[in-house]
């Protein structure tokens, strides 16, 4: 490029010369047209040294005599290269002092005012500025490309990052739960070998299950399934199940719900605590409650485990945290007097219809109808902090309390 500059210069100034206007065209004045076209080899490494030694040049052939060649054409590149550089000040300066310089000598040797200033003097002010508006052009293009590019890999970045996080709560989420499960079941297996093999042999079996599952959930989250359809609320059964294999006793009470994205995220809160209580806790009851209130998801699991003092929230509750807020509700775990609930509030699209309750076991009036302990009616409102409502009992409402990751 820096050549065909180079040449196109020295080609339209020996062009110029060539008129032979105003003086003799001898190979002094084509070869210094050759010269001032040779800087432009430099233009982009030293472009304000090229424009100086382009306007001393350009002073330096008038000196001498040789035919005219005007004024903006000879300047007309250097003061391109000095715009895209950045170098605008320097730029303007040069071509203001090219322009004065030119216009005082002619003045001086008795030239026309109106044919030296406004004819000859507009053109080469207008064709400096031309070629200065051009080099700012494509360095202000230039810096856009690369602002462009800079936005685009920080976006790129971005994402990547939100992916990252998106797949290790997904593997901490499925995979931490069915490993879990695994484990228990491996510690009942080595505690019952020698006295009841039959149940070793049962929890063997379950272990299988659990690593099999685990096995696939990795596979699907490692090759990215996308098109497989998220956990929902349905799903909650199998983990009570998991759960009851496991020797706890598990309630649970679940009203649907039509949006998949708070569907999946009430699948992921309820597996977390479950799988938390699972590992940590020496209780033996679970209970796991989702029901609408106005315009948003309530959910709760507890369970009946003794009092442990709180300790630092790990990745498991972090990356449910994230989720919830990211549906614009909140979460809240922690133990109380005895065990730990897990309860969350996810807010719901506007204009949902009323959901319809899931049918209830033989025999098991629905919540509105049946008594509290004090004899009042119970309600579908959350129950109050620290207590478990009144259709979801253990018997006795058991204060919370416990330590969960």
């Amino acid at each position: 490029m820096d050549t065909a500059v180079a040449v196109g210069v020295a080609a339209v100034l020996a062009v110029v010369v060539s008129a032979d206007q105003g003086g003799g065209a001898g190979v002094a004045a084509y070869l210094w047209a050759a010269a001032l076209g040779a800087l432009m080899f430099w233009r982009r490494r030293y472009a304000r040294t090229v424009l100086a030694l382009t306007i001393l040049g350009l002073f330096a052939y008038y000196a001498e005599g040789f035919p005219a060649i005007g004024v903006a054409v000879p300047v007309a590149a250097a003061l391109y290269a000095a715009a895209e550089a950045g170098h605008r000040t320097t730029a303007v300066i040069g071509a203001t002092t090219v322009l004065a310089v030119s216009v005082t000598f002619r003045l001086l040797e008795g030239q026309d005012f109106r044919y030296v200033v406004l004819y000859e003097g507009v053109g080469h002010a207008a064709l400096m500025t031309a070629a200065i508006m051009l080099g700012e052009l494509i360095r202000a293009r230039r810096r856009i490309e690369a602002l462009t590019e800079q936005h685009i890999s920080l976006e790129a970045g971005r994402r990547l990052s939100e992916h990252k996080q998106a797949l290790s709560r997904d593997l901490h989420d499925s995979i931490g739960h069915t490993l879990t499960v695994a484990a228990i079941h491996t510690s009942v297996a080595q505690q019952e070998a020698r006295r009841h093999p039959e149940a070793a042999v049962a929890a063997l079996d379950h272990v299988s299950e659990a690593v099999s599952q685990a096995l696939d959930e990795l596979r699907a989250t490692v090759r990215e399934l996308r098109a497989d359809p998220p956990p929902s609320l349905r799903d909650v059964e199998s983990l009570a199940e998991t759960a009851r294999a496991a020797g706890f006793h598990v309630r649970t009470r679940i009203e649907p719900v039509d949006e998949p994205e708070v569907s999946a995220t009430a699948y992921r809160l309820v597996r977390e605590a479950v799988t938390n209580a699972l590992r940590h806790s020496d209780g033996r009851r679970i209970i796991v409650d989702v029901w609408h209130a106005s315009d948003d998801l309530k959910v709760l699991v507890q369970d009946d485990g003794a009092t442990v003092d709180a300790a630092e929230e790990h990745a498991g509750l972090t990356g449910l945290r994230e989720r919830v807020a990211a549906l614009g509700g909140h979460l809240d775990a922690g133990p109380a007097a005895r065990g730990w609930h897990v309860s969350a509030t996810l807010p719901l699209p506007a204009g949902r219809p009323p959901a319809v309750a899931l049918p209830l076991p033989a025999g098991r009036p629905p919540a509105e109808a049946r008594p509290r302990a004090d004899g009042s009616q119970g309600s579908r409102c959350a129950p109050p902090h620290g207590e478990l409502s009144t259709d979801a009992t253990l018997g006795d409402a058991l204060p919370l309390g416990g330590n969960r990751d």
